[in-house]
């Protein structure tokens, strides 16, 4: 499933569906540079006590990324590269805020990068990615390849 799909037409998204008992349900709100999410992870996305999962680290910074390329141009999009730099542990009940904006764009990719901080400023985390546009021609392209379902959703979230 692409990351940056409109959760009003797909509502299990891990990221950002608030309604996903075991997502991350991040609200994540556009200021028309970015995207920015405050959040609190728990003792469920733990890998040592006290300590978030890197995985979980990433895929915070990859549905940030993925809403920004989203919000930037109401195109779906998915992650062709990704890469995560960690400064330092993301601690279980802790407050982070996290942020994303787009840094280039052509006809068919986006790049964006974001990072975590801490309260008090401090780096968790930086990443960087690329993000791969489906647009209405590729997804005419993907044929059979990609269920009906999914293709309709992409076409909907793709509508402004």
């Amino acid at each position: 499933m692409p990351e940056s799909v409109n959760t009003e037409t797909v509502s299990n998204c891990f990221g950002c569906a608030p309604r996903n008992p075991i997502g991350l349900r991040l609200v994540i709100d556009e200021d028309g540079t970015g995207c920015t999410a405050e959040f609190e992870l728990g003792a469920d996305y733990e890998s040592f006590p006290g300590v978030v999962h890197g995985g979980v680290v990433a895929s915070v910074l990859d549905e940030l990324l993925a809403q920004a390329v989203y919000r930037s141009g109401r195109t779906s999009a998915f992650t062709s590269e990704l890469r995560v730099r960690y400064a330092q542990p993301m601690r279980t009940g802790t407050a982070y805020t996290a942020r994303a904006e787009v840094t280039r764009r052509d006809e068919s990719s986006v790049r964006a990068a974001g990072r975590i901080r801490t309260p008090d400023g401090g780096l968790v985390a930086v990443a960087d990615g690329v993000f791969h546009l489906l647009t209405d021609e590729v997804l005419d392209q993907a044929g059979d390849r990609l269920p009906d379902s999914l293709v309709q959703a992409l076409r909907a979230s793709n509508r402004p």
